[in-house]
């Protein structure tokens, strides 16, 4: 069985927490090196994770590393030219969300990587919650119905770090630190809306379809807590609306709502580094009851990581793709848009 070569570059947060975790697992893949901007960080992950190689140029990496592919977790400003420098070496790219910061640098790394003939796929990993892919086959095999609502929210939590410390007890840092990380954008309805909302930018579209229009509006309070709540319209006429808030002061709460004409779903989408399945109840007209699934174990990261890693080999195109990327980048902002100008903003080109 051929065994596909990756580099992680950027040993950051989530690289620790669930990127290389999952890397380990996978039966058809090596994690050959990893690469930060930060010696002692390289160094330390790839002693603590038991990886032989590490870099801090990752030009030097290609040089002297046989590598197929490279998983793209460096802070969101470095998204673009990671992706663009690694595609224009012949490699793959997985690139945690969000994308990019601009929609001009999304089509960038578009671009190079078809231009390179390299496979792109995006980290938008609830497309593989077994709950919400689920949903997602009921509703394209037609079992509610005519869909013609769609709504999700995300209310972050109060208690967010707390949680992800029961998963880590100490992320690895460097002392020297000397970068500003996250968005170029210092503006806290685009920040926000790049970090969390852009998960359900993508998982709206998956579910409903393409987007029409949106019209939005965004509240900041003195105390740093924020509302940011969106009218969606889908091109083929569902309608429904997205939320997105913090810090609220109360457990976990991201969920999802479909109503069709012989259907209907309810989900409560759960920490996304919680291995319990999503709590999912899908309501059926014709058979006048409620079903909920039995799924004994979620692990979001390593199956869109071996997914990855299986069209690498198999020579198929990822899910999420580049362009799944940009489109949710394209909603963000129309959404970012909205609020900022007080109007309906069309994405309808």
């Amino acid at each position: 069985m051929k065994r596909v070569k990756l580099a992680l570059i950027g040993c950051g947060g989530i690289a620790q927490l669930v990127h290389i975790p999952s890397i380990k697992k996978l039966k058809n893949a090596e994690l050959v090196a990893v690469c930060d901007l930060y010696e002692d960080v390289a160094r330390e992950v790839a002693k603590k994770y038991g990886i032989d190689k590490w870099y801090t140029d990752y030009y030097e990496m290609f040089e002297r590393e046989e590598i197929d592919a490279v998983i793209n977790t460096t802070w969101h400003s470095a998204h673009a030219k990671v992706t663009i420098d690694s595609a224009n070496e012949g490699k793959h790219v997985f690139v945690e969300k969000p994308m990019a910061v601009t929609i001009e640098e999304c089509e960038e790394m578009i671009k190079a990587c078809e231009r390179n003939n390299v496979k792109l796929m995006v980290g938008f990993m609830k497309r593989f919650d077994p709950s919400l892919k689920w949903v997602k086959a009921e509703i394209d095999k037609g079992s509610l119905g005519n869909i013609f609502l769609v709504n999700s929210w995300y209310y972050d939590t109060v208690i967010h770090g707390d949680y992800v410390k029961g998963f880590v007890g100490e992320f690895i840092r460097s002392k020297e630190q000397r970068v500003k990380p996250y968005t170029l954008i210092r503006d806290k309805h685009l920040d926000v809306l790049l970090n969390h909302g852009i998960h359900h930018a993508d998982l709206l579209r998956w579910i409903a379809g393409d987007i029409k229009a949106v019209f939005s509006f965004f509240k900041e309070y003195s105390d740093g807590n924020y509302v940011s709540s969106s009218v969606i319209e889908y091109k083929n006429g569902v309608m429904g609306y997205f939320q997105l808030t913090g810090s609220i002061v109360d457990d976990w709460d991201e969920g999802l709502v479909v109503k069709g004409t012989e259907g209907s779903v309810r989900a409560y989408i759960r920490f996304p580094y919680f291995k319990w399945r999503s709590d999912v109840t899908v309501y059926f007209k014709r058979r006048g009851e409620y079903v909920s699934k039995v799924f004994p174990y979620r692990d979001m990261y390593f199956e869109e990581l071996r997914h990855f890693v299986d069209c690498i080999i198999s020579d198929r195109e990822p899910r999420p793709n580049g362009r799944d990327g940009l489109k949710a980048q394209k909603l963000i902002y129309a959404i970012y848009e909205s609020a900022k100008k007080g109007k309906r903003i069309s994405l309808e080109e």
